[in-house]
């Protein structure tokens, strides 16, 4: 007889789950099935895409239950319970009920199992309070043997002020006498001493077999995977909080972390604690009575303490943050220069600055004290990620005073450190010009300048500084090289935010220099070609956006510069007057006319067709010109079929197009397509393909083309 697995795959998850309620209820000798063929299905389906509630309620209650099923199968089901879902609390009281000694309860093996499941998925509970709510009842097993030790991690997860109570102390008190230095219960005492140090004295113990294990790093991200496909945005991922919790690190390692947990010290039965919230509303409802807790340095990684001092506004809580933090600084600092600093420390210190600056998007005074200071000594290689995103959060003021105090140093120390490390540079400039942006305050509208105000200034600055940058770095590059491409694309990046960002009266519209325009049109990458042609574009529509007229609020060198650009790339792309100076009007990107003439005698001797002109059109264009041919093709076929054409017999054309071959052609029997009509639909064709770029910029520039054609598009 086949077995159902040779016939039932995950779909049929029901039938599988009732074949195994059927099996567990008969005994082995009378069992017509492979009870193994149906835990396959089961677990199959589980891997895959996870049980829902439903199905992950009916493997619970099969396996919390003595039954007819080999141990084997059911360590194999508890192993594969992979919940596509929240974990329901009925599954968790059901499971809860199977622990402990008695009749009908499962085995040593699985119920260790069961708890160990339950330390997996605890933060992906339905009702979070659930494991708190059964706390008594879990702490009451601690007696059973064979579950103590996972048993004491589960009770070190969920342990909140108000569980740790005095007849619990000295429970454990007397379980820790008569087992000795048995290291998980030993954990689970540290927990409640760090509750009530003045109560359990003494020092505890602590190994590695101390804290709950970390999640099995496979198991971990199968349930990740089936959770993010199965509910989709909706459900919060595996270790979301909610932010009105505090956090705990979990399995910590032996060694004294730089930032600890929240712990509020020489509190009694009736202190209101933040150890003691789990939700908004009791944070709410209990801010003006909360004990302080112990080392207000915790305030830089735990979420719930950050709010707690941004809401409290106390002068005694920021006095003993500063006190604290300028002492820990002054110590690293020196240890620096001594060079006996410890840098997993150190980093654990900068990594929490950063989280507490990523929280209230500014630095404390104490931190760009610091960073001025730090940057005369530092080697531009240690933690260099999160030293560059501690500055992008300076606070907004004038360039030159910025420059010298900290970006002059900053660029010392990373440049020398190779591309890579420019490329960063070239990026924390962007986050800087994106935070600064966000600091800036807006002008009067009646302001007759959009640099009159200081912030205007330091962005204007600023923007200019990071064009002579890239200039630089970009001369200094073999144009075509994989380095000069990475560089190009940062670069780029820059630019594209920056020409995006302008906001009349608030952000100032900040031209890159016409000459690194040119250079970066010239660089032999299509997407770069394209991208160029997008950021003109985003420009032309900033101008067009600002109230008018625009020299009241922007110089008339920099609108004709702009105008100087525009005109060249429209010649370049589309009027087939490439590298043609027409004083002042365009400069033909800066070619020389000796340059530009002895290309065209090149060219024209090489084909009589082909000429300078012509040689950067959107059909001849070496970056371009494939793209081009591809499109025409495509063209041609819907045109020889909208005609009805045969297009055996019609004569074809085989490019590069231009408007008099388009005339040969009609006139030899081929397709009729109009010469505009076959450059917009070339824009169009790139525009499918990620190069949005050209036609942006074309129906920016051009009025006329946009209102012939942009409904078509």
């Amino acid at each position: 007889m086949p077995s159902i697995a040779e016939h039932e795959r995950p779909a049929s998850l029901h039938d599988a789950l009732e074949a195994l309620e059927r099996a567990s209820n008969t005994p082995a000798k009378q069992r017509s099935v492979k009870v193994s063929s149906i835990v396959d299905v089961v677990c199959r389906h589980a891997f895959d895409v996870g049980l829902d509630q439903d199905a992950l309620r009916t493997v619970v209650q099969i396996t919390s239950v003595k039954t007819e099923l080999d141990q084997t199968s059911v360590t194999t089901l508890i192993k594969n319970l992979y919940p596509a879902q929240r974990v329901p609390s009925d599954a968790v009281v059901t499971i809860v009920g199977a622990l402990g000694q008695g009749k009908g309860k499962p085995s040593p093996g699985s119920q260790n199992g069961f708890v160990k499941w339950l330390i997996t998925v605890h933060e992906i509970m339905e009702d979070p309070s659930i494991l708190s709510r059964l706390y008594g009842v879990l702490f009451g097993l601690l007696d059973s043997i064979s579950i103590r030790t996972s048993l004491c991690h589960l009770l070190s997860l969920i342990t909140l002020r108000k569980h740790v109570k005095p007849f619990r102390i000295e429970q454990l008190l007397e379980l820790a006498r008569g087992l000795g230095n048995e290291p998980a219960l030993q954990g689970l005492l540290r927990v409640y001493k760090d509750y009530y140090p003045e109560i359990i004295l003494g020092s505890t113990s602590a190994s590695r077999n101390s804290f709950p294990p970390a999640p099995d790093i496979e198991w971990r991200s199968r349930i990740l995977a089936i959770q993010e496909r199965a509910t989709a945005a909706e459900e919060p991922g595996f270790e979301t909080r909610n932010g009105f919790k505090v956090a705990r690190t979990g399995r910590k390692r032996v060694k004294t972390s730089a930032i600890p947990d929240v712990h509020t010290f020489h509190a009694n039965e009736t202190s209101v604690t933040l150890e003691g919230i789990d939700n908004v509303e009791d944070f709410v409802e209990k801010l003006e009575v909360f004990e302080v807790p112990g080392q207000m340095v915790s305030f830089l990684t735990d979420p719930l303490l950050q709010k707690f001092v941004e809401l409290s506004g106390s002068p005694i809580i920021t006095k003993r943050i500063q006190l604290w933090l300028s002492m820990c600084l002054e110590d690293q600092y020196n240890a620096i220069k001594e060079d006996s600093v410890d840098w997993r420390y150190f980093s654990d210190i900068l990594d929490g600055l950063l989280k507490h600056a990523q929280y209230t998007k500014k630095l404390l005074p104490i931190v760009q004290t610091f960073l001025k200071e730090y940057l005369l000594v530092w080697d531009g290689v240690q933690n260099v990620d999160i030293i560059l995103n501690l500055l992008s959060y300076l606070p907004i003021h004038p360039f030159a005073d910025a420059r010298v105090t900290y970006l002059q140093p900053l660029e010392r120390c990373i440049l020398p450190h190779g591309l890579q490390a420019c490329e960063r540079l070239i990026e924390f400039y962007a986050s800087l010009f994106r935070q600064w942006s966000n600091q800036a305050s807006p002008q009067p509208s009646h302001s007759s300048s959009s640099l009159a105000h200081p912030d205007q200034r330091a962005l204007h600055d600023l923007a200019t500084h990071v064009s002579i940058l890239s200039s630089s770095l970009l001369l200094s590059l073999s144009s075509g090289s994989s380095s000069a491409t990475s560089m190009v694309s940062t670069i780029l990046t820059f630019y594209e935010q920056l020409s995006t960002i302008s906001t009349p009266h608030h952000i100032p519209i900040v031209l890159p220099p016409i000459s690194l325009i040119y250079l970066l049109t010239m660089e032999p990458s299509t997407t770069t070609f394209a991208r160029v042609a997008g950021i003109i574009a985003n420009y032309r529509h900033a101008f067009s956006a600002h109230p008018a007229p625009i020299q009241i609020y922007y110089p008339e060198k920099m609108t004709s510069s702009f105008n100087t650009a525009l005109r060249d790339l429209y010649h370049l792309l589309w009027m087939s007057k490439a590298l043609i100076a027409e004083p002042p009007k365009s400069v033909g990107l800066y070619c020389a006319p000796e340059l530009s003439n002895a290309l065209h005698t090149y060219l024209t001797q090489a084909d009589r067709e082909y000429n300078i002109r012509t040689a950067f059109n959107i059909s001849n264009n070496p970056l371009l010109a494939s793209i081009s041919l591809a499109a025409w093709v495509a063209i041609e076929n819907e045109e020889i079929e909208k005609e009805g054409y045969d297009p055996d017999a019609i004569t074809r054309h085989a490019g590069p197009v231009s408007q008099r071959k388009l005339e040969m052609l009609k006139a030899a029997g081929g397709v009729n397509v109009d010469w505009d009509a076959y450059r917009v639909r070339v824009l169009k064709w790139m525009e499918e393909r990620g190069l949005a770029g050209p036609k942006e910029f074309m129906f920016a520039a051009s009025n006329q083309l946009k209102a012939k054609y942009g409904g078509e598009l």
